[in-house]
C-alpha cells in the first residue's frame, strides 16, 4: 500500500516534498510571524514564515533557516525584503538510521574573486 495519501496535507505552506530534486531561486515579498499553539509533548512556539513574489505558498522557517538569513541579510527582516534566496533539499542523517530531507535556504552565491 503507498502511505504517501496519509502524509499529505492542504497547508499553504511549502514542504520538502516540493522541492525533490528541484533548486529555486525566489525574492522575498513579506516575512510575517506565526504562532502556533501547544500540540500533545510540542510547546506552543512562534515562527516566522516567509512570502515570495509571484509565489502562492509560504516558507515557515526553522531555527537553522532564520539564522542563516540573519547572517545574510541582518537581524531586522524587513531587510530580507526583496532579497533573492534559493530553496532546495539535502538528505541529512539525524542518527540511529533516521534520515530526513529538510528544505533549505541560502543567500544568492558570493564572488568568487577573492582579492587576497
Amino acid at each position: 500500500m503507498d502511505a504517501t495519501k496519509y502524509a499529505q496535507t492542504e497547508s499553504n505552506d511549502l514542504k520538502a516534498a516540493d522541492f525533490v530534486g528541484k533548486n529555486f531561486k525566489v525574492v522575498i515579498s513579506k516575512v510575517e510571524e506565526r504562532h502556533y499553539e501547544a500540540r500533545g509533548t510540542t510547546p506552543a512556539t512562534d515562527k516566522l514564515a516567509l512570502h515570495f513574489d509571484g509565489k502562492e505558498k509560504t516558507l515557515v522557517l526553522n531555527k537553522t533557516n532564520a539564522r542563516i538569513l540573519i547572517n545574510a541579510y541582518g537581524a531586522e527582516t524587513d531587510d530580507w525584503l526583496g532579497n533573492e534566496i534559493g530553496l532546495s533539499t539535502q538528505e541529512t542523517e539525524l542518527g540511529a538510521g533516521w534520515v530526513v530531507s529538510p528544505l533549505n535556504v541560502a543567500p544568492p552565491d558570493f564572488d568568487s574573486d577573492i582579492p587576497f
